[in-house]
């Protein structure tokens, strides 16, 4: 941890408790189309990007399946939902800015949701200016689980992937971030961890509370 130069951060999930808000918004915009969606399948499209989460649902539902008949639904939804529960920030996010800030390792957000929903959380959280940049999957050609993002997000901060780490809670985040050869820290949301997680995960903690614990402990692995 000593030799990060880089902390790539997630939003959803991450950063942010919006996983849950996302899962009962698209559960119930789903039923509204006659599609029945459980956790477990919503666990599958956690952390990807927006081609990549329909060909998984197509996968599900059918060809026939399209966002485009729950999009508006969806949003409308999550609107309702933000409105009356709030945007929390997930516990040690401020705790580990400040460590990084202390170290001047650089910080940045890469998120599947688009440019204009990390501006609002960001801005809604005061916490735009606590990171040096930050970017969506919809600027690169491919959203996670390939590693495009990542790799764009190193050549931002002018850092090789070995100099970085990246901060995710979705399997699909890490499948990302091990494509692009960055060590990843999982802090698991709605996701349970398995093999997958367990091999190629640098660490899985509960929180980023353990992230800033991890600067000053020894290091084993």
């Amino acid at each position: 941890m000593n030799q990060v130069k880089l902390m790539i951060f997630d939003m959803d999930g991450l950063l942010f408790d919006t996983e849950r808000i996302a899962f009962q918004a698209l559960k119930k915009a789903m039923k509204n189309a006659d599609y029945e969606l459980t956790l477990d399948i919503y666990r599958k499209i956690i952390g990807a990007g927006k081609q990549e989460d329909e060909a998984i649902l197509k996968d599900v539902y059918g060809e026939e399946f399209s966002f485009s008949l729950v999009l508006d639904d969806y949003l409308h939804e999550s609107e309702k939902i933000l409105k009356t529960d709030g945007l929390r920030i997930m516990e040690g996010v401020t705790e580990l800015l400040d460590i990084l800030d202390e170290r001047k390792i650089k910080k940045c957000v890469a998120s599947s949701s688009s440019l204009e929903t990390i501006h609002r959380y960001l801005t809604m959280t005061n916490l735009k200016d606590r990171f040096d940049f930050y970017m969506s999957g919809d600027e690169v050609a491919r959203g996670k689980p390939h590693p495009d993002i990542f790799l764009e997000a190193c050549q931002r901060a002018d850092e090789s992937p070995e100099a970085a780490i990246v901060l995710e809670d979705s399997p699909n985040g890490l499948r990302a971030a091990y494509r692009a050869g960055i060590k990843c820290i999982v802090v698991p949301n709605l996701v349970v961890p398995d093999e997958e997680m367990e091999n190629r995960a640098y660490r899985i903690v509960t929180s980023l509370v353990d992230v800033c614990h991890l600067f000053t402990a020894p290091q084993s692995k």
